[in-house]
């Protein structure tokens, strides 16, 4: 891929995230969010790939805009944490009320830090970079070490930052596939055996596992927080049972893992 090719898919990621990024506030919509955010997932899949052939400059995201992907991020999980709480509420009225808080507090920190400027700065600062020609052989190289990832940890029994490891890896392996097949063809030719089906669903379930497991987590940190002993026992029940479901789940899992990592060569 030509110097101007490899500059100018920079520039479409980058316009997606500019895109995305306005529609945040004030409404804080789950889906815009997720929309914010999965952008910004593509974008660094691809810094990460250019970033990984010889002789390229290293492409980073600046702090302030990361601050705002996890300021965003913070939204969304406790979005999702209060969308599961389920009925009655009352039983779980600290905890709730917690969410609440968090999700409040996180929206007025978005406020304070977005501006237009700290997008545009990001943009500037990453296609002002002097980018080279990307070989063919660069996606090649990118999705072996991704794939060494996930062979790793299915030779093991792997905790949940492994496993966490495995769903950034899928996602890169994923989303430059994708891109690939669109506008590289001369590198899409080299994985196009890859199962994009099966990695779309090995992404879906390494993103359910670390929702359960952040969820687990959160009710674990709230049960010393919490001031009525009802809410406690309930919250103990809760996470007694999602701690068996999330048990059940990696094993799912790292079978599903174990059969994709076995069936797949690169």
């Amino acid at each position: 891929m030509n110097r101007k090719k490899t500059a100018a898919l920079l520039e479409d990621r980058l316009k997606d995230v500019s895109d995305t990024v306005i529609k945040v506030a004030p409404g804080f919509e789950e889906d815009d969010i997720h929309a914010f955010r999965v952008a910004v997932k593509k974008l660094r899949a691809y810094m990460r790939l250019v970033s990984s052939a010889d002789k390229q400059p290293k492409l980073i995201l600046s702090k302030k805009f990361h601050e705002l992907y996890d300021i965003a991020g913070a939204i969304r999980e406790a979005q999702l944490r209060l969308k599961k709480a389920g009925a009655p509420k009352d039983k779980l009225a600290g905890y709730i009320a917690d969410l609440e808080h968090r999700i409040a507090f996180n929206k007025e920190e978005w406020q304070k830090k977005y501006n237009e400027d700290v997008v545009k700065k990001l943009s500037k600062k990453l296609t002002g970079k002097d980018l080279k020609k990307l070989p063919d052989k660069t996606l090649t190289a990118f999705m072996k070490d991704k794939m060494q990832v996930l062979e790793d940890a299915a030779d093991t029994s792997p905790n949940d930052e492994t496993i966490h490891e495995c769903r950034k890896s899928v996602k890169d392996m994923l989303y430059n596939t994708k891109l690939a097949e669109k506008h590289w063809p001369g590198a899409f030719k080299k994985v196009e055996h890859l199962p994009l089906s099966k990695l779309d669903e090995l992404s879906d379930m390494l993103g359910d596992y670390n929702d359960e497991r952040l969820l687990l987590e959160s009710h674990l940190a709230f049960i010393a927080l919490s001031t009525t002993a009802e809410e406690q026992k309930r919250l103990s029940a809760i996470s007694n049972k999602e701690n068996i479901a999330k048990a059940q789940q990696k094993q799912v899992l790292l079978k599903e893992l174990k059969k994709f990592v076995t069936a797949t060569a690169i």
